[in-house]
Order: C-alpha cells, then sequence, then structure tokens
C-alpha cells in the first residue's frame, strides 16, 4: 500500500482565514493578560476555598471584606470578625498566588488587621502598594529590623513552635514591619520612619489576637547607610527606640 505523502503545496490562506487568525491571537493575548491582572487571578476574600482554608476548629468568620487588592503582586488583603469561645475579635488574612518552577499556588496566610489596613488601603497605579517606605525601601526595612534585633539578641531568635500556625516569615522574633507615612531625613544619611512592628516575642499577648501568637506596635524608628554606602541598618538608638513604641 502506497503511503500518503504531505501535500507539497499546500493551499495558500485566503484573505478571510488571515484576517481570523491576526484577529484571534490579540484576543487570546489579551483574555491572558486581562486574567493575570485582574482579581480572578487570586481567590476572592470570601471564596469559598478561602473560607475553608482560614477557618479551624469551633472558629467562624463573619463580616468578610477586602482591605485591597495589589494586582501586579497578585495578592489580597482581607479582614473579617471571628467568634471563637463566645467571643468576637478582629481578624486579617492574605490570600497571594505564588509562581514556582512549573505552576503557581495559592497562599493563605495570618496577619494583624492593622497593619493589613495599612498596608492595603492604598494601592498604587502600578497595582503594588503605595506606601513604598522610600528612600530606605520596604524589604531593606524589614531585612535592617531582623539584623538589629539579632545584634539585640546575639543570635537569631525563632518561633519553630509557630510553623504550625504561620507562614516561615513569621518565624521570626519581628515576624512584620509597615511604614505608615514616607520616611524622612534628620541627619545626613538617617532616615526615621513611623512604622507598625509585628513582635512574636512579648509575653503579654494582644487582646484581639486570634491564631497568630503576635502583638503590634507602633513607634519611630531610625536607618542609616550600611558601610557600603548601599544598604540600611538600624542606628544605635535601636533598643530604645524598639522599647518606646506603643502596643496598638
Amino acid at each position: 500500500m502506497p503511503r500518503p505523502t504531505a501535500n507539497a503545496n499546500p493551499e495558500p490562506l485566503s484573505t478571510a482565514d488571515r484576517v481570523t487568525r491576526l484577529a484571534i491571537a490579540p484576543l487570546l493575548i489579551a483574555g491572558l493578560a486581562w486574567y493575570w491582572f485582574s482579581s480572578y487571578a487570586v481567590p476572592q476574600c470570601d471564596d469559598p476555598e478561602t473560607v475553608s482554608a482560614m477557618t479551624t476548629g469551633d472558629i467562624r468568620l463573619h463580616d468578610i471584606r477586602q482591605a485591597g487588592y495589589a494586582w501586579s503582586q497578585k495578592i489580597r488583603g482581607c479582614l473579617a470578625d471571628v467568634t471563637t469561645n463566645g467571643k468576637r475579635l478582629h481578624h486579617a488574612y492574605t490570600v497571594s498566588r505564588v509562581e514556582a518552577r512549573r505552576k503557581s499556588r495559592i497562599v493563605y496566610d495570618y496577619a494583624q488587621p492593622a497593619l493589613v489596613q495599612a498596608r492595603f488601603g492604598q494601592i498604587a497605579w502600578h497595582g503594588g502598594f503605595a506606601q513604598q517606605a522610600e528612600p530606605v525601601g520596604r524589604e531593606a526595612l524589614l531585612q535592617a529590623m531582623l539584623t538589629g534585633m539579632d545584634g539585640l539578641r546575639g543570635k537569631p531568635l525563632l518561633f519553630p513552635d509557630l510553623g504550625s500556625l504561620l507562614s516561615p516569615q513569621h518565624y521570626r522574633e519581628i515576624a512584620d514591619v509597615e511604614a505608615i507615612a514616607p520616611c524622612r531625613m534628620v541627619a545626613p544619611g538617617i532616615q526615621s520612619c513611623r512604622l507598625l512592628v509585628e513582635r512574636n516575642d512579648l509575653p503579654r499577648r494582644a487582646p484581639t489576637t486570634v491564631w497568630s501568637r503576635s502583638v503590634l506596635q507602633q513607634g519611630d524608628f531610625t536607618f542609616q547607610r550600611g558601610q557600603d554606602g548601599k544598604g540600611w541598618t538600624v542606628t544605635p538608638q535601636f533598643r530604645q527606640e524598639l522599647d518606646q513604641a506603643q502596643r496598638q
């Protein structure tokens, strides 16, 4: 039986076919872009899977609402009230899409309500957080605080017992920081930033804390340029600033 042979001279596409293909391609690209940059890329605060992930034991979520959605970073800040042991408390959590090597995954994490409100309350035009704590920067603030706390303790203080409750970034003594106003220069090379600081090490627990064994403090902290002239570090006043920060 003779083998079928490929058509060496396929019929050229008609003008209508070419127009159709040219029209479909941008639509597909636009559809993918719309999905990626729209809120559908991350589950809503009150989606069934979100509520299920954030509910445990006899704790139930009420009055679920969105604090904000940073679409460029694919993370949603959520606020809610919870009822546990007959008490109604404030609660917050984040829902984010994390890109992995082969596919992305959805991550749910507990958070402090005031910190979520401050961080997600103002989203910039580019889909990121409006408050960037310039010129220090959001990530540099946290890293400087972590290094400064390690210097006070002599070694990193970790909380492995929080593994079943919180995401890895909350294992440290300083769990999270958020600038609530632009930093200002108080001396050459020194910036003062008003921060919300989430801490895991205070013996007394805030009355509104649910699951996350942490408290929130607010205060002014100073940062100075590192010896290399590039990074940032806390100043020698760090211990005093930490002690003076007011618990929220």
